[in-house]
């Protein structure tokens, strides 16, 4: 009696399990995810960084392009660093970041002096905020490539 018990139980298992397999396989409950390849797109950020008084270049600035990615009541906001980067001799730099594309998507640029008096005098750290959407992207491919943006995004320093 009870082997007989048993042996419905498994039949009714393994029904329940073969219908999971395939709703979960197939196209039923959500579309198939694809397997290789991730969307993506360039988000390129570049500009000069100058003195506030004189409006010469600074060399030696330390950018940092960082993003907020917020993780959910429980754990709280974590900040992402993307790239870091230096400003050349006449002050420019240029961050070409790849992402996964979005609607709206937000960077914090950041820069720092971090040589001191060497480049000219002690400056203040400044941060602003670069905003791309999704209409910013030009030159999709109509495949995993999303286009290309750009942004201008220029510093004047102040001196401390």
């Amino acid at each position: 009696m009870k082997n007989l018990i048993l042996k419905r139980y498994d039949r009714i298992i393994i029904v329940i399990l073969g219908f999971i397999g395939f709703l979960t396989g197939c196209n039923v409950i959500h579309p198939p995810l694809v397997e290789y390849g991730v969307p993506h797109a360039e988000y390129e950020m570049k500009g000069t960084v100058t003195d506030s008084t004189t409006s010469s270049p600074v060399q030696n600035i330390r950018v940092i392009i960082s993003q907020i990615q917020n993780n959910g009541d429980l754990v709280g906001p974590t900040i992402d660093t993307l790239a870091i980067k230096e400003t050349d001799s006449s002050g420019k730099y240029d961050i070409l970041i790849t992402h996964f594309p979005s609607d709206s998507i937000i960077f914090h640029v950041k820069v720092d002096d971090i040589d001191g008096t060497a480049n000219g005098g002690d400056f203040n750290s400044q941060t602003k905020d670069v905003v791309f959407r999704q209409t910013d992207l030009t030159n999709a491919t109509g495949g995993w490539y999303d286009g290309h943006a750009l942004k201008t995004v220029d510093f004047k320093l102040k001196k401390k």
